[in-house]
C-alpha cells in the first residue's frame, strides 16, 4: 500500500501541477478509509509526516504543500460503510476540522529552541525549525489560524533577555512570521485581540505589562526589536525585508 510520505512528496515540487495536489488529497483520503479502524494513530502520524515533508522544503517551495492542506479541509473521508471519519480524541471530523493537527504543530514548536536554552541546534535544526514557521505563517496567511504560535515566537524573540544568546535564530523565526503572515497580525493587534487565560502573557522584560494577546503597544515593542536585531545582523537578508516590511504594515 502506499505510504502517506510517498502521497506527500510529489508536493515538495513548487512546480507539481494542481493535478497532483488533487491526487495526493485523493491518496490521504484513501489512506484514511483504510485506515478508518485506527483513525487516530492514522491521524497523527500523517500529521507528522506532513510537517517531516514541510521541513525540508524551503519557505519559497512550499505553496503545494500549503494547497494541499487547503483543499484536503474541503474533503470528507468516510469509512467502508460511508460513515464519516472522526476523530476519536477530539470529535473533529476529518478533514474540516484537522483534528489535533494543532497538537501536533505545538509539540514540534516546544521542540524550537532559537534561545538556545538547551544548547547550540544540531547542525540543519534551525532551518527545519525556520520551514516550520513559513509553513504555519503561510497557513495563518489563508486563514487558518496558528496566529497564538506566532505571538510565542514573537514573545520569544523580543521578549525575553535578549542577552541571553549572540545568535540570530531567534529573530529569524519571527521574522518569518511577519514576512510571510504579518498583516494578519498587524490586524489583530490593531484590533486589540486577547487570548483566553494567560496564553499571551508579555516575557519577562515585560511582565508589568497587562497584554493578554496581540495589541498595538505589543506591535510597536516588537518592530523595535526586530529593527534591533537588523542592526545587529545587518547582513541577514531575512531579518532586513522582515523589518523593512513590519515598517509598512
Amino acid at each position: 500500500m502506499t505510504t502517506v510520505r510517498e502521497v506527500l512528496e510529489p508536493l515538495k515540487n513548487p512546480s507539481a501541477t494542481d493535478e497532483a495536489t488533487a491526487a495526493a488529497v485523493q491518496g490521504f483520503n484513501d489512506l484514511a478509509k483504510a485506515s478508518a479502524s485506527t483513525i487516530d494513530d492514522f491521524i497523527w502520524e500523517a500529521y507528522n509526516q506532513i510537517f517531516d515533508v514541510a521541513g525540508e522544503i524551503t519557505p519559497e517551495q512550499q505553496g503545494r504543500l500549503v494547497d494541499f492542506i487547503i483543499q484536503l479541509r474541503e474533503t470528507t473521508p468516510t469509512d467502508a460503510n460511508g460513515k464519516v471519519l472522526v476523530c476519536g480524541n477530539t470529535g473533529g471530523k476529518l478533514w474540516k476540522d484537522l483534528p489535533t493537527f494543532g497538537w501536533v504543530a505545538r509539540e514540534l514548536l516546544n521542540d524550537i529552541d532559537p534561545l538556545q536554552r538547551h544548547g547550540s541546534p544540531a547542525a540543519g535544526q534551525q532551518t527545519k525549525w525556520e520551514n516550520w514557521t513559513a509553513f504555519l505563517a503561510h497557513l495563518t496567511a489563508k486563514k487558518q489560524d496558528f496566529t497564538l504560535y506566532a505571538l510565542w515566537m514573537l514573545r520569544d524573540a523580543f521578549e525575553e533577555n535578549a542577552e541571553q544568546v549572540d545568535s540570530p535564530g531567534a529573530a529569524r523565526i519571527a521574522a518569518i512570521w511577519i514576512r510571510y503572515c504579518g498583516k494578519q497580525l498587524r490586524d489583530l493587534s490593531a484590533e486589540g485581540f486577547t487570548f483566553e487565560r494567560r496564553l499571551g502573557v508579555p516575557g519577562a522584560m515585560y511582565d508589568d505589562r497587562d497584554w493578554r494577546g496581540f495589541s498595538d503597544e505589543r506591535w510597536s515593542e516588537w518592530m523595535k526589536g526586530l529593527r534591533d536585531a537588523q542592526n545587529k545582523y545587518p547582513s541577514d537578508e531575512t531579518i532586513r525585508a522582515a523589518a523593512e516590511l513590519m515598517e509598512r504594515l
